[in-house]
């Protein structure tokens, strides 16, 4: 995990990273990150690769929460208060 980005960079280059967020915002999205992450026992890719790969009903339903509530927040901010 730590040689992978510095292969990258010896490979392909330094890119420009931007962040267009305040601190506060980042610090709260963090927070209800894991306000979510402990809510939802358990993180949106747990979920997602682990618990449906075991079949699990209530990581689909956990899933089908966390893509529904995400494709909607996009689908707000992009198509109707932009």
């Amino acid at each position: 995990m730590l040689t992978a980005p510095l292969l990258y960079r010896l490979m392909v280059g330094a890119h420009e990273m931007r962040i267009d967020a305040s601190w506060g915002v980042l610090v709260v999205a963090g927070l209800l990150v894991g306000i979510g992450t402990r809510y939802g026992a358990g993180c949106t890719s747990g979920h997602g690769v682990c618990g449906l790969s075991r079949l699990s009903p209530r990581s689909l339903v956990a899933t089908l929460a966390f893509m529904g509530a995400g494709f909607f927040t996009v689908y707000v901010i992009r198509h109707v208060l932009a």
